[in-house]
């Protein structure tokens, strides 16, 4: 047998020393402790020290502020549903604890974004059941500075990306679970957290339609599974639903924003003002202050969704080209935006000291971490079809869904259904990259699956090639 390179040999030995502690059961739960460790340094340093929340309330962030004190203070009223109330109530608990302390907001921040780390890298271990995937997607949600920046602003952000991924690993747990029970008590939890994360940002209802697809048409233990957890999400919604239809007069879901939004999306306004009064008289979105010149006014307030979907879809009758300038809106929204000076940058509200990694984090979503998992999601859809053609040697386990089942292949499909979900809202609602940063650490981990496979194949193909060198003419 002809030698391998040396570098190679070197590779093969040093695997070999570290195999028993890799393959130990504990391997990926201290990996993904590890990599929470490093994800709490940059976001403690900015959000406790470097970026104190109580320096950057305005805007959204007021918003936010004044909702969750008031939860602790009086009643909802009609106006205040224009706001998810899911981000004010964990303001509202932590106002509870310590009042006034914006500090306990930014280090429960920095630890959420922590944890949101640590599950990445447990939920990229399952695409692949490969450590190196795992701590590649790990390290780069630890050091994604969106994600980062965000954690120093009174913003859903943070939170939501937590919600999003411990509701993905729950879900997947569920799948992998070899007990009914065990089943149904993690499809139950992961459909709580699912409510709360729509409670957060009513945006993830678009994810819905994939979980109610599963529970009516899905197979065996995943058609189980869906149905509790979109029984314990819609546990979780209907209360607050309930409460917000009593408040408004008329029947809603969680929040009264959607049909504003709507109406920007496919209309030519730079902003759009409501006539009819209220507390909040002007709303715009980064994609139209930065396209768009005419303020328009409407006299409805903006809690009446209805008028304003009837007013986009009005936009959308009268000029058909709106449905395709709105990809236009998704393009930038993942991060193809021109640079534009700050306020105007796409991961509003913008920084001025952080300008440059802003839009280098813009920039290179697409070519670095959205490409290659698009590409190598089409490659392994195309191997499994050539596979399918010759037979399979999988059993009826994994062909119902069970326990059996490729783990991978499951948290590839709840990965691409979240993301396919924000693109449907970045298309309908708002391109913006806010509305997807939060589901980014989930296309950090196809990503880094995607790079790992090209890894695998370039090694694999320098040691054929060499080989081939090496064993000369026939």
């Amino acid at each position: 047998m002809r030698r391998l390179p040396a570098w190679i040999a070197r590779l093969d030995g040093v695997r070999a020393r570290a195999a028993p502690a890799l393959r130990s059961p504990r391997a990926p739960a201290a990996l993904a402790a590890l990599v929470g460790l490093v994800a709490l340094v940059p976001r403690w340093r900015f959000a406790v020290e470097e970026h104190p929340l109580r320096l950057y309330v305005f805007g959204d962030m007021a918003i936010y502020l004044e909702r969750g004190v008031a939860l602790t203070e009086r009643a909802r009223a009609a106006w205040d549903t224009f706001t998810p109330p899911g981000y004010p109530a964990l303001l509202a608990l932590l106002h509870a604890a310590a009042p006034g302390d914006l500090a306990l907001v930014g280090a429960c921040q920095a630890a959420l974004g922590a944890l949101t780390a640590a599950l990445t890298a447990l939920f990229a271990y399952r695409l692949d059941r490969s450590l190196a995937v795992a701590a590649l997607a790990g390290l780069a949600t630890a050091l994604y500075f969106p994600l980062v920046f965000y954690a120093g602003f009174v913003l859903t952000e943070t939170a939501f990306a937590f919600l999003l991924l411990l509701f993905a690993w729950l879900e997947l747990r569920a799948l992998e679970h070899g007990r009914a029970r065990g089943r149904a008590a993690l499809g139950l939890a992961a459909g709580g957290v699912l409510g709360l994360a729509v409670l957060v940002r009513p945006s993830l209802l678009a994810f819905l339609p994939w979980v109610a697809f599963r529970a009516a048409r899905g197979a065996g233990f995943d058609r189980r599974v869906a149905g509790a957890t979109l029984l314990a999400c819609a546990l979780v919604i209907a209360p607050v639903s309930a409460h917000t239809s009593w408040l408004l007069g008329r029947p809603a879901l969680v929040a009264t924003n959607g049909g504003v939004n709507f109406y920007l999306a496919h209309s030519a306004c730079r902003s759009v003002r409501s006539t009819a009064g209220g507390e909040v008289v002007e709303v715009s979105t980064h994609y139209n202050r930065t396209h768009f010149e005419r303020r328009c006014e409407l006299p409805r307030p903006f809690l009446d969704e209805g008028a304003y979907y009837r007013a986009g879809l009005a936009e959308i009758a009268e000029h058909p080209g709106r449905l395709l300038r709105a990809w236009t809106g998704v393009a930038e929204g993942l991060g193809l935006a021109p640079r534009r000076a700050w306020p105007n940058q796409p991961f509003w509200p913008g920084s001025v000291e952080h300008e440059a990694e802003l839009d280098a984090s813009s920039r290179l979503f697409v070519p670095l971490v959205l490409l290659p998992a698009v590409v190598h999601a089409m490659a392994r859809a195309w191997g499994a079809r050539r596979g399918r053609g010759g037979g399979s040697g999988e059993g009826g386990a994994a062909r119902e869904g069970g326990p059996g089942a490729d783990a991978g292949a499951r948290a590839r499909g709840i990965a691409w259904a979240i993301l396919a979900s924000v693109v449907v809202v970045l298309y309908a609602y708002n391109g913006n990259p806010r509305v997807r940063v939060s589901s980014d650490p989930l296309a950090l981990a196809l990503a880094a699956s995607a790079w790992a496979a090209g890894a695998r194949w370039l090694l694999e193909s320098l040691a054929l090639a060499h080989a081939s060198r090496r064993a000369g003419p026939p």
